[in-house]
C-alpha cells in the first residue's frame, strides 16, 4: 500500500513539474511575442503640432486608417510627421486652416514638397515620360469623342501621374508610393503598375502575367521581401523581374532611377514606332538606353539570348511601321477623294491621332490598328507576351486591314476590288517585310518548312535582308544588331533548323495525329443525328441530316 502511495506521489510531483514548465514556456513565448510586437511598432517622436494632428484624427475618427498607415511607415520611424509634408504658407494655392485648430495646412503635398528630402528622385521623375503624361490630355479623342465627365475618373485618373500642379511641380508620387505608408513594397508590386498599364490599348500587366517572369512571380512572389534597396549597385535580390526591376531598379552595373525613360529604346506606343530622342542630351542616344536595359536583362539571361530577343522585338516594331504605312495610304486616299470626311468644327481639325476622325469605318479601323492592336503587337513582343503579339496583336491588325480593303472595294476602287476577289494568300502582306532567322528559344527543325511565303518566293530572305540593311543604314538598328542579324542570315539554314533531318520523329507523331483525325472523322464528321431540324430555310425539305438543295432565283 505504501509503495502504491509512493508511486502516486511521484506521479503528482512529475505532473506538477511538467505543468510548471509548460506555464513557464507559455510566459516566455508570450514575452517574446510582445517584445516582437513592440519591435514591429516603431517608436515615434514628432513635433507637438504634428502630434496634435494625429490625436485629433484619432479622437474624431477622421480617416484614422491613414494615421495607422503612417505609423508603420519609414517617415514615422524617422520622426517625419504631418506638417513636414503638409506645411503651408498663407498665400499657397492649397492652404487652409484645419477646422479643429489654428494650424495652417496644405491640402495637397506635391513633388515640390517631396523634393525637400528626395531631390534626386523628383528630378529623375520630372525628366521621364511619366511626367509627360499631361500632354495626352489635349488629344482629340478626349476633346471630341468622349464627354468630359467620362474622363474624370477615366483617363485623368491614370494620366494624373504627369499632373502639372499650380506650384509648377510635375507628377504625383503617391500614384505608386501609396499615401501615408509610402511603401516601396507596394510600389514594386506589378499590380500597382497595372492600375494604369492594363486594358485593350496597353495591357502590360496582362502581358507580364502571361510571361514566364509573371508566372514565377505568381508562384513565389508572395514570399519575397519587396522593400529592398538597389541604390548601391547591388545584386537584384528577387528571382525574376517585376516591372520596376527592368525600368527603375539597379543592379551590379546600373544605378537605380525614377526616370522610366532611361532604358527605353523605342517609342512603341505612338502611331509610328521610332527610336526615342527623349532627353537625349542627358540620357544619351537610343543605343545608350538599350545598353542600360540589356545590362539589367543580363543579370539573369545569357548575352546571345538577350540580343536575339530584343532584336526580334525591334524588327516587330519596324514591321508594324510598314503595316501602319498601308493604313495611312488608304485612309489618306479615301479622304482626298472625298469618300470619307475629316471631323471639323468652326474650321478646326480635331483628329490628329487618327488622321481623319472616328465617325467612319476606315478611320475607326486605322485608329484601332494603331491604338489597340498595334500597341499590343509591339508591346507583347517586347515583354514576352506571345498571345498579345499574335492573337490580340498581328491577327487583329490583319482583320482591320481586311475590313479596310472591303470598304475601299465597296467604294469602287478597282485595286481594292481585285484585292478582295483575289484568292492568293500573299495578298495579306501588301507591305515590306522584316524577319530574322530563327528565334531566341532554340532550333525548331519543323517551324520553317511550312510557311507559304518561303515556298512562293525563293528569294524571300534576300528581300528581307534589303529591308533590314536599309533600317540599319537609317539608324533604326545599331551596327551591333546588323552584324548579329547578318551572322544569322549567313548561317540561316542552321538557325532555321532546315539543315537538320528529323523526318523520322515527325513521321512518328504524324502517325499518331492521323489516328486522332480518324477518330474525329468516325465519331463526329460522319455522325448524322436522326432528329429533324427545328428550322428549315424556305424551299428546303428535310431529308435527314442533309436537306435537298432546291434552287431559288438561280442561287443555292
Amino acid at each position: 500500500m505504501n509503495a502504491k502511495n509512493d508511486v502516486l506521489t511521484g506521479q503528482k510531483i512529475l505532473i506538477g513539474l511538467f505543468s510548471f514548465l509548460l506555464v513557464a514556456t507559455l510566459v516566455i513565448v508570450a514575452g517574446v511575442e510582445m517584445k516582437k510586437s513592440r519591435a514591429e511598432e516603431p517608436e515615434i517622436e514628432i513635433t507637438a503640432e504634428s502630434q496634435q494632428c494625429i490625436s485629433c484624427h484619432e479622437q474624431k475618427g477622421i480617416a484614422p486608417n491613414l494615421v495607422d498607415q503612417w505609423k508603420m511607415s519609414k517617415h514615422a520611424e524617422q520622426g517625419i510627421g504631418c506638417l513636414e509634408c503638409h506645411s503651408a504658407q498663407k498665400d499657397d494655392w492649397d492652404a487652409f486652416t484645419c477646422p479643429e485648430s489654428d494650424v495652417l495646412v496644405a491640402r495637397h503635398p506635391t513633388p515640390k514638397d517631396c523634393a525637400e528630402c528626395h531631390e534626386q528622385q523628383v528630378e529623375e521623375f520630372a525628366e521621364s515620360k511619366h511626367a509627360h503624361q499631361f500632354w495626352v490630355m489635349k488629344n482629340a479623342d478626349r476633346s471630341i469623342f468622349e464627354m468630359p465627365i467620362a474622363t474624370r475618373n477615366g483617363c485623368e485618373q491614370c494620366h494624373n501621374i504627369g499632373i502639372i500642379w499650380p506650384d509648377k511641380s510635375v507628377g504625383e508620387c503617391d500614384v505608386c508610393h501609396t499615401k501615408h505608408s509610402f511603401s516601396k513594397a507596394v510600389a514594386r508590386q506589378p499590380e500597382t503598375c497595372g492600375e494604369c498599364h492594363m486594358g485593350p490599348d496597353h495591357p502590360h500587366i496582362e502581358i507580364y502575367l502571361e510571361s514566364k517572369h509573371g508566372n514565377i512571380f505568381k508562384a513565389k512572389g508572395k514570399n519575397w521581401d519587396m522593400s529592398y534597396s538597389t541604390t548601391d549597385n547591388e545584386k537584384i535580390p528577387i528571382e525574376v523581374p517585376v516591372c520596376t526591376t527592368c525600368h527603375m531598379d539597379g543592379n551590379e552595373t546600373q544605378p537605380m532611377t525614377h526616370n522610366v525613360s532611361a532604358r527605353l529604346a523605342w517609342e512603341s506606343q505612338a502611331p509610328w514606332s521610332y527610336r526615342t530622342v527623349w532627353n537625349e542630351e542627358k540620357l544619351g542616344s537610343w543605343e545608350k538606353k538599350r545598353e542600360r536595359m540589356e545590362a539589367i536583362c543580363k543579370s539573369c539571361h545569357a548575352p546571345d539570348f538577350v540580343e536575339m530577343y530584343l532584336l526580334t522585338a525591334d524588327l516587330v516594331n519596324l514591321q508594324y511601321n510598314e503595316i501602319r504605312r498601308f493604313f495611312v495610304k488608304w485612309t489618306k486616299r479615301l479622304a482626298e477623294d472625298g469618300v470619307i470626311d475629316p471631323i471639323q468644327a468652326d474650321g478646326k481639325f480635331y483628329s490628329d491621332p487618327v488622321l481623319n476622325g472616328w465617325d467612319e469605318e476606315p478611320e475607326e479601323l486605322t485608329y484601332y490598328a494603331w491604338h489597340h492592336e498595334g500597341r499590343r503587337f509591339r508591346n507583347g513582343a517586347e515583354m514576352m507576351g506571345a498571345d498579345f503579339t499574335q492573337w490580340h496583336g498581328i491577327w487583329e491588325i490583319q482583320e482591320d486591314m481586311m475590313e479596310l480593303m472591303k470598304f475601299a472595294a465597296e467604294a469602287g476602287y478597282k485595286e481594292a476590288q481585285e484585292w478582295v476577289e483575289s484568292n492568293d494568300p500573299t495578298k495579306f502582306v501588301p507591305y515590306a517585310l522584316y524577319d530574322v532567322p530563327g528565334n531566341a528559344w532554340g532550333i525548331n527543325t519543323r517551324a520553317n518548312l511550312t510557311p507559304y511565303l518561303y515556298q512562293k518566293f525563293p528569294n524571300y530572305w534576300e528581300e528581307v535582308r534589303k529591308n533590314v540593311k536599309a533600317a540599319f543604314e537609317r539608324g533604326l538598328l545599331s551596327e551591333k544588331q546588323w552584324l548579329f542579324w547578318e551572322k544569322r542570315y549567313q548561317n540561316k539554314e542552321y538557325y532555321l533548323g532546315t539543315k537538320f533531318n528529323t523526318d523520322d520523329v515527325f513521321d512518328f507523331y504524324k502517325k499518331r495525329n492521323d489516328i486522332d483525325l480518324e477518330a474525329m472523322r468516325k465519331q463526329v464528321v460522319e455522325f448524322e443525328p436522326p432528329g429533324r431540324l427545328f428550322y428549315m430555310p424556305s424551299g428546303k425539305k428535310f431529308t435527314g441530316w442533309k436537306f435537298n438543295r432546291s434552287r431559288t432565283n438561280g442561287k443555292h
